[in-house]
């Protein structure tokens, strides 16, 4: 019955008028029967639904069939596979996929996020910036913490709490008698630093917002191709992917204000297209970069583009986003 009142409360966030009652059953094999529009739906209630758990409800659809996931959180690539797999879902954001006979009803609002822990001591600004190196390489758990305190521009005190903080969580654990460490749970830590990235870091390295010139804006991939500077967000997906047309643009630089105004030609504007932050991280390799440049991919790691394109929500950018994940970030999960 709980699980019932839980999924009726949450189908008040999705802005349709839907009739659901309660069905009185004692099916075991889900967590409740109900019917959405006088159609009998079977249901399960979870807190967290991600990719490994699809081939689990695609079993169920055997034999309880319409299936409902109703989720406090649904990560994007679950909704995805959700969907090519026509099983309906819910979350408690009020987004929505229902294929049914009596309702068709498909809500993407680009709102939901992963609770984290107002206790947690990972998902702060440093927290962020180390998980983004072990994210990057998640050997690097067994590197020194001098070293990761270096290259992830943190104190070295900091470190030993976020590896701690890592292992009480449950995304570090010891995998052999040597005592080295092994990174876990790593689609579900990316979820996490995500908004980390984009409410605690960025925050913490923005320049400033800035305008194009009259003469630079429909140029910039040749005009602002400047060996100081990394495009991010929707620019860099564009170099990357050569899939989106960007129309809000974000780069990172060590650049001072004066040089971005003079050298790259870009205006300060408190409402300007482009926001700019400074790097959070150590560069990489001086020839890494010269090829980079060279090969017109002048743009920050696939992680800070998957970051900011997935956190904007916004439907044009899911997609790239997914094409992202799909061919540079899911191969080192």
């Amino acid at each position: 019955m709980i699980a019932f009142f839980k999924i009726k409360d949450w189908f008040q966030n999705v802005d349709f008028d839907i009739q659901i009652d309660n069905v009185q059953s004692k099916d075991g094999a889900v967590d409740t029967v109900m019917t959405i529009n006088n159609e009998t739906v079977y249901a399960e209630v979870k807190k967290e639904v991600r990719p490994r758990h699809v081939a689990i409800f695609e079993a169920i659809t055997e034999y309880r069939r319409p299936l409902l996931i109703a989720a406090d959180y649904i990560t994007p690539n679950a909704k995805m596979q959700l969907k090519e797999k026509k099983i309906n879902y819910l979350d408690s954001f009020g987004n929505a996929y229902l294929n049914l006979q009596n309702l068709k009803l498909y809500i993407e609002q680009g709102n939901a996020k992963p609770v984290i822990s107002k206790h947690s001591t990972l998902f702060t600004q440093s927290g962020g910036q180390v998980i983004f190196n072990l994210l990057k390489n998640p050997e690097l758990i067994n590197a020194t913490q001098r070293f990761l305190a270096h290259i992830s521009n943190v104190s070295l005190g900091s470190v030993s709490n976020i590896i701690q903080g890592l292992i009480e969580e449950g995304y570090v654990v010891k995998w052999n008698k040597e005592q080295k460490y092994q990174l876990v749970n790593k689609e579900a830590l990316l979820e996490k630093w995500v908004i980390t990235f984009n409410e605690k870091i960025l925050p913490a390295h923005k320049v400033g917002r800035f305008s194009f010139s009259k003469t630079n804006k429909d140029h910039w991939k040749n005009q602002l191709m400047h060996p100081n500077v990394l495009w991010s967000g929707e620019p860099a997906a564009a170099l990357v992917t050569d899939y989106l047309n960007p129309e809000k643009f974000s780069m990172f630089t060590h650049l001072p204000k004066a040089e971005i105004i003079k050298d790259l030609r870009l205006l300060p504007d408190e409402k300007g297209e482009i926001t700019i932050y400074e790097p959070f991280w150590l560069e990489s390799d001086t020839m890494e970069r010269l090829v980079n440049y060279m090969n017109h991919q002048n743009a920050v790691h696939p992680l800070i583009i998957y970051a900011e394109l997935i956190y904007n929500g916004e439907s044009r950018n899911m997609e790239t986003a997914q094409l992202i994940y799909n061919e540079y970030i899911q191969p080192n999960l």
